[in-house]
């Protein structure tokens, strides 16, 4: 006997149980994911944003100190002029002057532009972080609301996934592969049994050499149209006796 077919059927029978139970979840667990993204984005721009003000900071202070120490060179010059002895001197200091104080003037507006935009970035990061509250009250209830709705049906969930592990281990790797494959594809499923000698998923006509071979239960095969993997209306029958 081929039991692989059989032990698919059953797995099969797990895993519709439990897509029943997580539909039963609704929009919950792709909210809870999505306000979850959602708040790994905003914690992502809060870090960014609080490293740019942070580099404007350290800029604008550089910056400014940058302006006292060509002011304080200014006054040391000035002082200088005092003591000048010829029109040369004199020049050279006044045009170290003038450069020093168009050095400072263009510190000061260096350090007014990374002030205000240390400002406009303190502002965005207030609103993130105000973005970044409202998500973690509305993540919370929704986690709490998921929760909630789990815990009716948590043994069950359990016990469900825990047969599913059991049967799963007794089936080769390879069908496995196949079937979850075809599951995917298929809304869930993939082994139907034929009915009225037609394929249980798509209702193609089913050949009656092939429906023989089937009742045997010795090898594998799939729908021509579809793609699902068959079983005899009698075995899916006494799966489905044994798991009642």
């Amino acid at each position: 006997m081929h039991d692989n077919i059989s032990l698919l059927y059953t797995l099969q029978k797990c895993d519709l149980k439990l897509m029943d139970l997580e539909e039963e979840k609704g929009d919950l667990p792709g909210i809870v994911r999505n306000l979850t993204d959602r708040g790994s984005e905003i914690r992502s721009k809060i870090d960014d944003v609080q490293t740019s003000m942070n580099e404007h900071i350290t800029t604008r202070e550089q910056s400014t100190l940058e302006a006292e120490a060509l002011n304080e060179r200014v006054e040391i010059l000035k002082k200088q002029l005092y003591q000048v002895r010829n029109n040369k001197e004199y020049d050279a200091i006044t045009k170290e002057i003038s450069e020093a104080e168009t050095g400072i003037t263009k510190k000061l507006e260096e350090a007014d532009a990374h002030d205000s935009k240390q400002k406009d970035l303190a502002i965005s990061l207030d609103d993130l972080k105000q973005q970044q509250d409202s998500l973690k009250s509305e993540l919370g209830e929704r986690e709490t609301e998921l929760q909630s709705v789990s815990q009716v049906h948590e043994e069950e969930e359990l016990h469900l996934k825990d047969q599913r592990d059991k049967i799963a281990q007794r089936i080769s790797t390879d069908m496995l592969v196949i079937y979850d494959r075809i599951r995917r594809a298929k809304d869930g499923i993939a082994v139907v049994p034929i009915k009225r000698g037609a394929c249980g998923g798509c209702y193609k006509t089913v050949p009656p050499q092939l429906i023989l071979l089937l009742r045997k239960n010795d090898v594998t095969h799939f729908c021509e149209n579809c793609g699902r993997i068959l079983i005899a209306e009698e075995i899916a029958a006494e799966v489905d006796k044994v798991a009642r």
